[in-house]
């Protein structure tokens, strides 16, 4: 019973994360969008001319993804998924590992391509464009916090790497409690 609602617990943060990364990056778009029309001051635009958010927008569909997901667990536990899971244990945690290990992969790759579009980017992706503390920022503190961007990507991607540590942690978890199911048959 201890490890059931260890393993709703664990649900419930993996739902959070997926909702706290959902949310930084739609306000990231939001602030985007609203503002990259603005006209350019003293020839510096608000936004690089060749942004590209593709990274932004990965991470935003696996959130996406993720928080269907735990969704459809939730409701799963509420049709009586504990007792189902009783019976057909080995079919159960052979669906729970592959998928423990696709969301593993899932939010991985997310968590590269953002940091890679940081890294190779030379400050003309959202991330470095939004980092970059120069004249442009000064000349639109008044309409964009740059900052505020910022600290938002940075804490998706520390938002990125908590998901795949939890869901490492819940496989495991599963692993044991599977185990210990086989084990009295």
């Amino acid at each position: 019973m201890r490890v059931r609602a260890a393993k709703f617990f664990l649900r419930g943060v993996n739902f959070s994360c997926s909702l706290i990364v959902l949310s930084m990056i739609a306000t990231t778009f939001s602030i985007f969008n609203a503002t990259r029309s603005i006209p350019p001051r003293n020839n510096l635009p608000p936004w690089a001319l060749t942004t590209n958010p593709w990274p932004q927008i990965t991470l935003l569909c696996i959130s996406c993804v993720s928080l269907v997901t735990c969704i459809l667990v939730f409701w799963g536990y509420s049709r009586g998924g504990y007792r189902r899971a009783e019976k057909v244990a080995v079919y159960y945690t052979s669906f729970a590992v592959l998928f423990f290990c696709f969301s593993i992969a899932m939010w991985g790759i997310g968590g590269a391509i953002l940091n890679q579009s940081r890294v190779n980017g030379n400050g003309q992706d959202l991330w470095g464009w939004s980092c970059k503390d120069n004249t442009r920022r000064d000349l639109f503190q008044e309409e964009i916090n740059y900052a505020l961007i910022c600290r938002l990507q940075v804490r998706s991607l520390t938002e990125n790497i908590k998901e795949r540590l939890l869901t490492k942690f819940r496989t495991g978890l599963s692993c044991a409690a599977s185990s210990k199911s086989l084990s009295r048959y």
